[in-house]
This record gives C-alpha cells, sequence and structure tokens, in this order.
C-alpha cells in the first residue's frame, strides 16, 4: 500500500511518497530513498516491484501543481548558488533561483529521517541514495559529505558540469582532507553516464550553448578520480545508448539489483 504524506523544514513543504515492497524482515525495512518523487516514483516502485527484494521505497518530491513552478523550485533545492551565465536558458526562460541544496539535505537529515525512523522499523546501516541529473549532482555531493547514514550512492547520468564543475572542487578538497580516507571508505557509489546524444527541439545555436556549458568533465571523470585516488568501491560506467533522459529506467533497473537483499554495501 502506498501513501503520501506532506512534510515541511524551514518553512518549506516537501511531497513524501512511501510504499513498503516485500514483507519486512526481521532486521526491520532496508530503505530506498528516490529523488525526484514526483516524476520517477511510480516507475521506481514498478521496477522494485519486479526486483521483489523487500525494502522501504521512500520518494520525495515537491508539492507545486505547476510544472513551470516545481521545474523553478527544483533547481533551488538541488543545487548550489550559480550566477547568471552559467546555466543554459532557453530564449525567454528567467534565471531561476539556485542554492537551497544544503537546506534541502537539511531536511533530509533533520526531518525526513527522524520520521522515518519514529514511523517505520528502519535496518541499520541499510539505507540507499538514488538521483538523476542535478539530483545525481546532489548524490555525489552527499557521498562527499558524509552527513548521511546512507551506504549505497547511485548517480544517474549527474550534473557535473553545474557552475563550472564546482564539484570537482569539492571533490579535490574532500581528498586533500582525508589523504588516507578512500582506500577505508566502505560505502559504495556507482556512477552511470548517458551517451552524446543531442537533447531534442534545440536550435544549432542553443545547442552549441548547452555544449559549451555542459561540456567538459562528467561523471565518469568524477569516479575515475576517486578510484585513482584508491577508493575499492566506486563504479563508473558509460550507458552510450541512453539519452539523459532515458537513461533514468536502466538506472533504476540497476540500482534496485544493486541493493536488493543481501547485496548492499552495509551488508559487507
Amino acid at each position: 500500500m502506498q501513501e503520501r504524506h506532506e512534510l515541511s523544514f524551514g518553512g518549506r513543504a516537501y511531497r513524501v511518497f512511501v510504499r513498503p515492497i516485500g514483507e519486512l524482515p526481521e532486521a526491520g525495512w532496508p530503505t530506498a530513498l528516490i529523488l525526484d518523487a514526483d516524476q520517477f516514483f511510480d516507475r521506481a516502485a514498478d521496477i522494485a516491484e519486479a526486483e521483489a527484494s523487500p525494502r522501504l521505497l521512500v520518494g520525495i518530491g515537491l508539492p507545486e501543481a505547476d510544472v513551470a513552478a516545481r521545474i523553478a523550485r527544483r533547481y533551488f533545492e538541488l543545487t548550489d548558488h550559480a550566477a547568471s551565465g552559467t546555466i543554459p536558458l532557453r530564449p525567454g526562460q528567467e534565471m531561476p533561483q539556485t542554492g537551497g541544496e544544503r537546506l534541502f539535505a537539511g531536511f533530509l537529515r533533520w526531518r525526513l529521517l527522524p520520521w522515518l525512523d519514529e514511523w517505520f522499523a528502519l535496518a541499520a546501516g541499510r539505507m540507499a541514495l538514488f538521483g538523476h541529473s542535478l539530483a545525481g549532482l546532489f548524490v555525489l555531493r552527499a557521498f562527499l559529505r558524509r552527513e548521511l547514514p546512507v551506504g549505497d550512492f547511485l548517480a544517474a547520468d549527474p550534473s557535473v558540469w553545474w557552475n563550472g564543475h564546482r564539484v570537482l572542487a569539492e571533490l579535490d578538497a574532500f581528498l586533500g582532507a582525508f589523504p588516507d580516507h578512500p582506500a577505508k571508505d566502505h560505502r559504495r557509489l556507482t556512477i552511470l553516464a548517458a551517451g552524446d546524444g543531442a537533447r531534442p527541439g534545440l536550435s544549432q545555436a542553443e545547442r552549441e550553448g548547452v555544449d559549451a556549458l555542459r561540456g567538459g568533465p562528467n561523471g565518469l571523470n568524477f569516479g575515475a578520480r576517486l578510484t585513482e585516488a584508491g577508493h575499492r568501491r566506486v563504479t563508473a560506467a558509460s550507458l552510450s545508448e541512453e539519452t539523459h533522459g532515458s537513461i533514468v529506467g536502466p538506472a533504476l533497473e540497476h540500482f534496485f539489483a544493486l541493493t536488493g537483499e543481501g547485496r548492499t554495501a552495509a551488508g559487507r
């Protein structure tokens, strides 16, 4: 049975979807957190049901009914502050407000997770996090910051390009602050990158502008730098036949197969 709840944090409302898959294990529910749930939760639930491992599927979305308003808020919730000119915009599109990803991380850490722990029997150390695009960028930052009790992270075609590839500088700071850390980190990070297919509906000039801002290092480079630093549980792979949009389904299938019964990073 699927539930839908409205939770608030810092004066901002969030929509939370909860769906138990299978029977409650004796050790409690392994928990799968799905970002952008207003877009992906039904698809994620179908894939998780087919995979059949018991788990508590938790989707985090936004309550705005208007699609444009929800997209604009998504930019804020999932990103660090970016100056104008660093985001590819269509003609006439206003620069969205950015810079709220720390607030969103606070919602997960201080509001959502305590609420889940209060109402559901969660398995200790059995939590996984999935995000795509800007939400995939958020997943990478959550991995670097170690503030959430997550053992498995999957970033599907993460927007590493955002704000001049700033997350790569954050990765350098992470590695510099913990020179012996990567080899001792037992958490698991999976990064799946889409092919280079052009986005539909763009003029040649728009496509060139998007490429100028979004080109350069991507999720594969992020994963390679962690691996080179000695992290033993990082996988970065290209799904070259998939586009930025079509990668979501295969990435969810991989996520649920990877974190199924007896196969999570915390189960080492």
